[in-house]
């Protein structure tokens, strides 16, 4: 696959470059030498930001290793075999996890939100995969909608003021979430990812278009359309928010 540096780069595509090398060097996401595990569901942000990786390696002066790693979560009808050629087309080390846990997660045993519990069980999956890999740092496709989602919904429905970070320390720093493309909303993801052709996995979990993100989702869409301010303002306040009062984030940034 030609690097885009070999050819005319479009507008989205040098946004994109543009703001996921932005967060990289405003958070120190990462270093040299890194071993970095990409979650790789085979959706959108997650095959964007693994070639985005791949491909920032090709110009700039350091070097680290990437390890694609999918969790496969046992749903009936998941085709993940183009996506896995082409990881495997790119040259990157890559390993698919069998499990359970969506079909857990929507079981009667599960007194839970099922997206909670599998999110945890799959983050945990992947945590021991990085350890196995000898990897310090795991790389999430989260966007700067997810980022938003998750403040509001933490606010509406947690009683609390959090959200994911950019840059997340676990275990006492054993292990860093890292998430690269936290400037970029998703429309912009899209269009990079259609413009650049990649395969994508579609999604089978049956709550996919359920549950309390899907409507704090359409809420911030119809807010986005009266006023396209909001998403910014959100941002900055989201960025001037004290952590010192915010015990929720203190607690599971130490998990």
């Amino acid at each position: 696959m030609a690097r885009a540096s070999q050819r005319k780069m479009s507008n989205v595509e040098k946004k994109v470059r543009r703001l996921m090398g932005r967060a990289v060097q405003r958070y120190g996401l990462i270093n040299a030498d890194d071993r970095i595990l990409v979650s790789l569901s085979g959706g959108v942000d997650s095959t964007s930001l693994l070639w985005l990786l791949h491909d920032r390696l090709g110009r700039i002066p350091i070097t680290y290793k990437l390890f694609a790693v999918h969790v496969d979560l046992g749903f009936q009808g998941e085709d993940y075999s183009s996506v896995q050629a082409w990881v495997e087309s790119l040259g990157i080390t890559h390993q698919v996890i069998r499990s359970e846990f969506g079909p857990r997660a929507h079981s009667t045993e599960n007194r839970e939100n099922p997206c909670f519990l599998c999110s945890r069980l799959r983050r945990t999956a992947l945590f021991e995969e990085a350890g196995r890999l000898g990897c310090t740092k795991i790389a999430f496709g989260h966007n700067l909608d997810d980022l938003i989602e998750t403040f509001l919904i933490n606010i509406f429905y947690g009683s609390q003021v959090a959200t994911m970070l950019p840059r997340q320390p676990f275990f006492g720093g054993e292990i860093t979430v890292i998430r690269p493309l936290a400037l970029l909303d998703s429309g912009t993801i899209r269009r990079f990812h259609q413009k650049r052709s990649f395969p994508v996995t579609v999604n089978p979990c049956p709550s996919k278009d359920s549950g309390k993100r899907q409507e704090i989702r359409e809420l911030l869409q119809e807010l986005y359309r009266k006023n396209r301010k909001i998403r910014g303002n959100i941002l900055h306040a989201m960025h001037n928010v004290n952590l010192e009062y915010l015990p929720a984030f203190h607690k599971t940034s130490k998990k």
